[in-house]
């Protein structure tokens, strides 16, 4: 299986639903050349002579046509947890990140005939020059597929198509969903409840202590927990909980303190730790008075 990466702000766009209707309607939106973000996309060198233009005009009026779908592939280092694929597409990190299979993507369209070509782009100095002896795919890859050295973090490949729009693609080919570092509660719910039951594995992206990398932790939707002590007092109860799911990162901490207080019945404090030895710490714990 070769997998691919399309992250998505998850905001509402021109004429377009926003990004968690379309995933869980299973479409997708190939853009046509004029909305994407490069000022530079399509820009090729082409013959000036007056004898081209038989040949050079289809060309410049296709471009107009198509559509294009933008995808990232993975490389050992940084995918899906490329710092500014996140911060450009993500809505920094208020987005999420979906996982295809490549191949399921592609046989989905190869029986519509819509699909027009699978394109590695290719990052180069100049603009390719198109020729009158290049064939018709390396006249495609030289227009679709050839962006500036700028891009090259991008890693992209690309679905063309022979129209812009929405494409309904298969359930089958999304197998993951990437939750960026700052997606709120609410929206990271309903991503999961709009694709549950699709055998959709579903991470978090977290910050790796002590450094500027990131990760990604499988959910597991574990809520892993013992009561170590309550203190009970006649206004507030004060709750030591040992936390035992391997899910640490603030929105499942914060579904975690959510169902636990539906099953108290007054108002209480409660401490979260994830290590015992922190227990008598807390316990003993007495603070400093003034030393003036």
């Amino acid at each position: 299986m070769s997998k691919v990466y399309k992250y998505r702000a998850n905001q509402i766009t021109s004429n377009r639903e926003k990004d968690s209707i379309l995933l869980s309607k299973n479409i997708i939106f190939a853009s046509p050349i004029k909305f994407l973000n490069d000022p530079f996309e399509g820009s090729v060198m082409l013959p000036k002579a007056d004898r081209h233009e038989h040949w050079v005009t289809p060309i410049m009026q296709d471009i107009g046509n198509i559509g294009i779908y933008s995808l990232s592939k993975p490389t050992e280092k940084d995918f899906p947890n490329n710092e500014l694929l996140w911060a450009h597409y993500a809505n920094s990190h208020k987005g999420f990140c979906i996982e295809y299979d490549l191949n399921k993507l592609i046989d989905n369209y190869s029986k519509e005939y819509d699909i027009r070509n699978v394109i590695n782009v290719q990052y180069q100095d100049e603009r390719p020059e198109v020729t009158e002896v290049d064939d018709t795919f390396t006249v495609q890859k030289k227009v679709f597929g050839t962006k500036s050295l700028a891009w090259k973090y991008e890693n992209e490949i690309r679905l063309v198509f022979n129209t812009a729009g929405k494409k309904t693609i298969i359930s089958e080919a999304v197998t993951g969903i990437y939750f960026g570092l700052k997606i709120s509660l609410e929206d990271r719910r309903d991503i999961i409840q709009r694709t549950q039951g699709r055998n959709i594995d579903y991470y978090q992206i977290e910050r790796i202590d002590n450094s500027y990398n990131l990760k990604s932790t499988k959910l597991i939707f574990d809520f892993s927990h013992k009561v170590i002590n309550v203190e009970c007092r006649p206004t507030v109860d004060n709750y030591m909980i040992l936390y035992t799911s391997p899910n640490k990162d603030i929105n499942t901490m914060q579904e975690f303190v959510n169902l636990f207080r539906r099953t108290l019945t007054k108002p209480s404090n409660i401490t979260i730790i994830d290590d015992i030895r922190a227990n008598d710490v807390l316990q003993n714990y007495k603070p400093r008075k003034d030393m003036t």
